[in-house]
């Protein structure tokens, strides 16, 4: 797999949740937890899965409609602490941040988590020292899947689409990077760029 020709990468851009820790299970609990609480009735794993790494927005309209976004929010950052020993962090991800950061890349993490909720998974993960930037979605107007997100912080940064990579575990994360032009790297996922590990990306961007 090699990086075609009209992009020069000087930073990458990272999803959080099933890239840089597994949070699926802290996620799904905390999700069970929430609707238990406004009264709705918990949903299966397979439920789960279909929405799985959408917006709060998207938790609200169909699973808890009766709610409003801020108070679901709300509510998932007071509950979070409770779930957050079920959050892994995902193999060997440190050095590759590391080799990626002595290299010269900017590095940042874009994520549909409010910021509360992604300052205890990075500090849990003992992360945040790599990065130039984190965005989350409660920082934006529309989170993924619009590329919103991916644009800030390529204006923040003061680079190109051309020259940024943004890699992510879900289709949500493949439609934002498309619309933000960025090259898109699917993390376990199928898409035109692929990796299994991370490791493969620090491989894919050194050729």
């Amino acid at each position: 797999m090699n990086i075609p020709r009209k992009f020069d990468i000087k930073a990458v851009l990272f999803d959080l949740d099933g890239v840089l820790v597994n949070s699926y299970d802290a996620w799904f609990r905390l999700f069970n937890d929430t609707l238990l609480h406004f009264g709705y009735r918990a949903v299966t794993k397979k439920e789960f899965s279909r929405e799985w790494g959408k917006s709060t927005k998207e938790d609200v309209k169909y699973f808890m409609p009766r709610q409003t976004v801020p108070e679901v929010r709300d509510y998932y950052s007071k509950a979070f602490p409770r779930f957050i020993r079920y959050v892994k962090v995902t193999p060997g991800v440190a050095r590759v941040l590391a080799v990626l950061k002595k290299r010269g890349y900017r590095l940042g993490c874009v994520t549909n988590s409010h910021k509360d909720i992604t300052r205890q998974m990075i500090r849990q993960a003992g992360i945040g020292r790599y990065f130039d930037l984190v965005i989350c979605a409660d920082e934006v107007r529309r989170p993924k899947p619009a590329p919103d997100m991916l644009n800030k912080a390529m204006k923040t940064l003061g680079l190109r689409p051309c020259e940024t990579v943004f890699v992510g575990d879900t289709k949500t994360d493949l439609t934002a990077g498309r619309q933000a032009r960025c090259l898109t790297v699917g993390y376990r996922l199928a898409a035109p760029h692929t990796i299994r590990t991370l490791i493969e990306l620090n491989a894919l961007l050194f050729k």
